[in-house]
């Protein structure tokens, strides 16, 4: 299969970075694989490694709240978490994974400007 040229996003920037010959060869035999040219291999890979960490700090994040909440807040009152909230951080979650497996972070991206703006407008701002 051909390589594709290009990512046709626009002007670009140069990164340049050093790697031994083993490394090297293997992320030039992972492109030639994917039939893509190694620097957009790179570019792919490095994306996916953002967005799988991203998703890691929200995971660790709910995690922190969720056993707050447990525990008990201030004068160690109990909370029941509601269903809807739940649903929807299993929801959110799910479409992030969903994000990582197409390698695109701009939708990352655009649904956290749009859970920020959200949230501000619930908190009256």
């Amino acid at each position: 299969m051909p390589r594709a040229k290009g990512t046709g996003k626009g002007p670009t920037e140069r990164f340049n970075i050093r790697l031994d010959e083993d490394t090297a060869g293997f992320y030039r035999t992972k492109a030639n694989e994917h039939g893509i040219s190694i620097s957009e291999f790179l570019r792919q890979t490095l994306v996916q490694g953002v967005i799988a960490e991203n998703v890691r700090d929200i995971e660790q994040r709910l995690r922190r709240l969720l056993e707050e909440i447990r525990i008990g807040g201030p004068g160690g009152w109990k909370v029941e978490i509601p269903d809807d909230l739940l649903l929807s951080v299993f929801t959110a979650e799910n479409m992030l994974t969903s994000i990582v497996e197409v390698r695109d972070v701009q939708t990352l991206y655009d649904a956290q400007d749009k859970a920020k703006e959200k949230l501000k407008r619930l908190k009256g701002g």
